[in-house]
């Protein structure tokens, strides 16, 4: 995951021809992959837990739509600092929608993390930034409804619904999809609609049936340190002083709320 905001970037095309052809290439791949034991095989991966497809099909999508907004108009570790709240954002949406018992320290994680989230946007208040940092936080809602659909329902489909995001981002984005696309724009979008991403979501779609929460959470802030390291590495880009110091806030917010979950679990500590 975390080399995805790098290789949009790379890309250097518009947002809508990203969408179109990483949304086909996500669609096609995950396609294969659900029809490579036959026909019944795609129809059982639909039939079972259609809703919980569904619920996540759409987060994905729409979720994809605002994270490639995002890194084109505000840059990698903006988008990534703000995406890595998704663990205590999913809690608090589960509160409320699930009405699932929260216990305290999530609150408190909460109220850093928005700490955090303050010190980000107050500085960048304006232009492309603003607009970015916008499309970051609607990835963030994104994200975290679809981690709370993952924890739903269990055995739903993890290939089927990656797919039907790719075929949502790509229908979506098509009206706009033409005038700048080149050759090895086209390449770094395809590594990432065929191989990157649709692995990736997989991955973490069956993780989330065998890691609690704060596994999970612990695995968002690797992707979180590791995507700003490539963005500096690969193409030059330094964050502003106050994506830092936000973005080491909320990375502390989350990193408590995951430690104190792993301390305070019954389920017994599985290997990453």
């Amino acid at each position: 995951m975390s080399a995805e905001a790098p290789l949009i970037k790379l890309s250097a095309m518009s947002t809508q021809s990203i969408g179109f052809y990483f949304g086909l290439a996500l669609f096609f791949t995950t396609q294969f992959l659900l029809m490579r034991n036959g026909i019944n095989s795609w129809k059982k991966a639909y039939k079972e837990q259609w809703q919980g497809i569904l619920w996540a099909g759409c987060c994905m999508g729409a979720g994809n739509l605002c994270f490639i907004s995002a890194v084109s108009y505000t840059g990698i570790a903006n988008t990534v600092l703000i995406l890595a709240s998704a663990p205590v954002v999913s809690a608090l949406i589960a509160l409320w929608i699930l009405k699932e018992p929260t216990p305290m320290r999530v609150y408190i994680a909460a109220a850093i993390v928005f700490l955090g989230l303050y010190i980000i946007f107050v500085d960048q208040t304006q232009g492309a930034n603003l607009k970015g940092n916008l499309y970051a936080l609607g990835a963030l809602l994104c994200m975290s409804a679809l981690f709370i659909a993952l924890a739903k329902y269990k055995n739903a489909s993890r290939i089927a619904f990656v797919s039907l995001g790719g075929l949502i981002v790509a229908i979506v984005s098509l009206p706009g999809a033409y005038g700048d696309i080149h050759f090895s724009g086209l390449v770094w979008i395809l590594i990432m609609g065929i191989i990157v991403t649709p692995f990736s979501r997989i991955l973490i779609g069956v993780g989330s049936r065998y890691l609690i929460p704060a596994e999970m959470g612990l695995l968002i802030i690797a992707e979180t340190l590791l995507a700003p390291l490539w963005g500096w590495w690969w193409l030059g880009e330094v964050p502003p002083s106050s994506t830092v110091i936000g973005g080491a806030i909320i990375l502390a917010g989350i990193s408590w709320n995951a430690w104190m979950q792993l301390k305070s679990s019954s389920v017994p500590h599985r290997p990453l």
